[in-house]
């Protein structure tokens, strides 16, 4: 298998500006221990970086964050091109739309994505009080919001609904809820995983998501954590998974040679003063690439 890291430092749409430098860090600090630690044939492709440094709220910063998914679609595709898996390294979650966008415009098939996160960012526009686009991604994924983030794929939609399940939410809003209800969409709450079990859901919903026949990607947002343990992201929320335990289940998944991407967002290094967070990352990734 041959794997390219590939930074997204993305913050504008975010919430806090600390997250564009966390490809960089984990690049200097990270990355040299990972690629001793996997056998693979691994590189580092470098960085799409932001055109802009501060916070925008939509629709002002819309433009910068356009330019940016576009120029990270086009390097994802690339690659999956040529058949590379890419591994992107972000800054906060709006990158997923260059992500997925490129993994489906390079595909003619249907792809499955898992996203593991805190949030359901499923917004748009029209329901979003904060008017972060980092709230939004997954809803533009589905076809939903504002049109030139979600025809960027060449699709209706980058994700067939039909694959998609959302694993930890535990804070969202209602018309997150309603939306992804409506489409069909499985979510997997933390309620729902204190009641089953992480074990059984995450093992249900790779399942579902390997069924597409374009093969699947894995989205995970490091504040799906628990902040105690893992304080370096911009929206942390109280009582999240425990990163060893993730980990362990994650190399326990099968079908990894069916993942078309994987992508680790919202880490933020000035929130991780003490390298918490950052040191999470290489096992991390090396649980989703292992194969079983």
């Amino acid at each position: 298998m041959r794997i390219a890291l590939l930074g997204a430092a993305f913050s504008v749409g975010g919430a806090h500006p600390g997250c564009r430098l966390g490809p960089q860090v984990f690049y200097k600090r990270e990355y040299r221990k990972l690629h001793r630690r996997l056998p693979l044939r691994m590189r580092w492709a470098g960085q799409v970086r932001e055109s802009d440094y501060g916070l925008q709220r939509y629709p002002e910063g819309a433009h910068v964050v356009l330019d940016s998914v576009r120029r990270l679609k086009h390097r994802v595709r690339q690659l999956r091109q040529s058949g590379v898996l890419p591994v992107i390294i972000g800054g906060d979650h709006s990158c997923a739309i260059g992500t997925w966008s490129g993994v489906a415009a390079a595909s003619r098939q249907a792809t499955g994505l898992l996203w593991i996160d805190a949030h359901m960012d499923s917004h748009t526009p029209e329901t979003s009080e904060t008017m972060r686009l980092h709230g939004m991604p997954l809803a533009a994924l589905l076809g939903e919001g504002d049109s030139r983030f979600t025809q960027l794929s060449g699709r209706l939609s980058a994700i067939d609904p039909r694959y998609c399940v959302v694993v930890g939410a535990r804070s969202f809003e209602k018309d997150e809820s309603l939306r992804l209800k409506r489409l069909g969409i499985r979510v997997y709450t933390r309620d729902d995983i204190l009641r089953r079990g992480l074990p059984p859901v995450l093992a249900e919903a790779w399942r579902h998501v390997a069924k597409a026949p374009g093969g699947y990607g894995v989205s995970l947002d490091l504040d799906v954590l628990d902040p105690m343990l893992a304080p370096g992201v911009s929206v942390p929320e109280a009582n999240g998974l425990h990163p060893r335990k993730l980990a362990r289940l994650l190399r326990q998944q099968p079908s990894k040679h069916r993942l078309r991407a994987l992508e680790i967002v919202e880490f933020n290094p000035r929130r991780d003063s003490r390298g918490q967070t950052r040191q999470l990352l290489p096992s991390l990734l090396w649980a989703l690439l292992e194969s079983r």
